[in-house]
């Protein structure tokens, strides 16, 4: 049983197990497991299992385990989906300044001799998929991100610049909305460090303030406009969800609702 969720992913619903039936419940284990559409491949870690509160205010409760979120991390990094270019164009007027060379020419004083106000580009990328941990605190990760500098030159041909390796602290507020699961992150201070220069080196803590803007700014809000679409609970047809919690528990987190039948 699966459920298509874009043109690169898909999750895996389908049963790990006979559900059971008592005279007040049934539970069914489902395997909760996203995959990337082009390519399937074996998951590198096993699920953990859940400890369900002995709650029953509401008719129906769903976990949803690191394991489901960090398979989404692998199925859309394998997809080549968490790859992201910042331009000129993308950056809004308020920020104050231009993506160009004579902007960091100012930390980096090679870039105005070898080239001179010319446009530029960062490519943001992930060396590996992320990974998320789920306690009662809620949803925390530290992604690492490659972040690739180019100038853009006459010609449009790109000149790589520098490399950087960003990481930062990453909460998560997860919620439900029309029988999807829907998120929004928020990213703390970023660290860096100098993978690789074609440019001489320089003091990375010196960007700090302009890569903030860039990832907080750009990057960040598309990140959460897709989120905010939300990836679909495996619901029967016709069913509408009331009265929704969301609880963080340790690995997992839970999330509680009553059900409708909406007749055709």
């Amino acid at each position: 049983v699966t459920a298509k969720i874009d043109a690169k992913t898909g999750i895996d619903y389908s049963l790990v197990a006979p559900p059971r039936a008592t005279a007040q419940s049934l539970d069914a284990d489902l395997k909760g497991e996203f995959y990337s559409l082009g390519h399937r491949s074996t998951i590198p870690f096993s699920p953990l299992p859940l400890a369900f509160p002995a709650d029953h205010d509401r008719m129906v409760y769903f976990g949803a385990s690191s394991y489901f979120f960090n398979t989404a991390g692998i199925a859309y990094h394998k997809a080549g989906a968490l790859v992201f270019e910042i331009t000129e164009a993308m950056i809004s007027k308020k920020a104050g300044f231009k993506l160009d060379t004579s902007v960091f020419s100012a930390f980096i004083p090679q870039l105005e001799e070898m080239y001179p106000n010319m446009p530029m580009k960062f490519r943001l990328s992930t060396p590996t998929a992320p990974f998320l941990t789920i306690g009662p605190g809620g949803i925390s990760f530290q992604p690492i991100v490659d972040a690739q500098a180019y100038a853009i030159l006459p010609n449009s041909s790109l000149a790589p610049l520098f490399l950087l390796s960003l990481v930062r602290n990453v909460s998560a507020v997860i919620n439900v909305r029309s029988g999807h699961i829907v998120g929004s992150l928020d990213v703390g201070r970023i660290r860096l460090s100098l993978k690789d220069s074609a440019v001489g080196t320089f003091q990375v803590e010196l960007l700090q303030s302009i890569m903030n803007i860039l990832t907080s700014n750009v990057l960040l809000p598309r990140l959460n406009a897709r989120l905010d679409e939300g990836f679909p609970l495996p619901l029967l047809d016709r069913i509408q969800l009331s009265n929704i919690l969301v609880r963080f528990h340790q690995n997992f987190l839970l999330l509680g609702a009553d059900i409708h039948f909406q007749p055709r």
